[in-house]
Parts: structure tokens; sequence; C-alpha cells
């Protein structure tokens, strides 16, 4: 005997399609706040090791011990090898560049803007 495949009625399709845009919508914004987060996260420990390797405050070794230690301290951690750290901080300096620059002549908003709004 074969099985008879019954279809829906077309209001639970319609019901499966809104749920199933409203699961995809979330999985979707969940994956981009995340992402938004470990980028933040990454910049952060950029800009902390940018300042104090880059200041002489750490010796040549210094990212090396802190990775080895945070992999002592964190079994399991990936992400935050020597290589990886030196990465986040050269993340932070190529972007940093570009987030504390001075708008350029076409960013300016001329319509409601004075010379004193410049400065």
């Amino acid at each position: 005997m074969a099985d008879k495949v019954q279809s829906l009625p077309q209001v639970y399709t319609d019901a499966v399609q809104v749920i199933k845009k409203a699961i995809l919508d979330s999985q979707y914004k969940t994956a981009r706040m995340a992402n938004g987060e470990q980028l933040s996260l990454y910049f952060g420990i950029g800009r902390y090791v940018s300042v104090n390797s880059r200041k002489g405050t750490w010796g040549t070794s210094a990212i090396a011990h802190i990775s080895g230690q945070l992999k002592k301290e964190l079994p399991g951690l990936r992400g935050f090898s020597e290589t990886s750290i030196k990465l986040m901080r050269q993340f932070y300096e190529s972007w940093a560049v570009l987030l504390n620059r001075q708008p350029s002549a076409g960013e300016i908003e001329t319509s409601k803007s004075s010379a004193t709004d410049l400065l």
C-alpha cells in the first residue's frame, strides 16, 4: 500500500511560513549581534595590546606569555594564540585610524551647519 500524502490546509501552510520566517530572522539577528560583540571584543583587546606593547610597557615576548597563560586558565579556549592576538592589535591599529579621522569635505552636511559646527 502506498501512503497517501496529505497536504495541509493553506492556513497551516501560511502559519508555517510565518513562523519559519520569524525563526530564521531571529537566528540571523542573533548571529549578527554575536559577530558584532566578537568584533568589539577583538577591537578592545587589540587596543589594550597596542597601547601596552607599542609604548614599551611590555617586553617582546609578552604577547606569547599572555596567550599561553590564557590557554592554561581557560582550557579549550580557541582564537587567542600569539598570532591571533597580534592580528587583533593590527585590526585595532588599522581601524582606529579610520574611526578617529576628520570627515572629508563630501561627508560634511552643509545644509544646516555653520562654520563653528565644523570646529
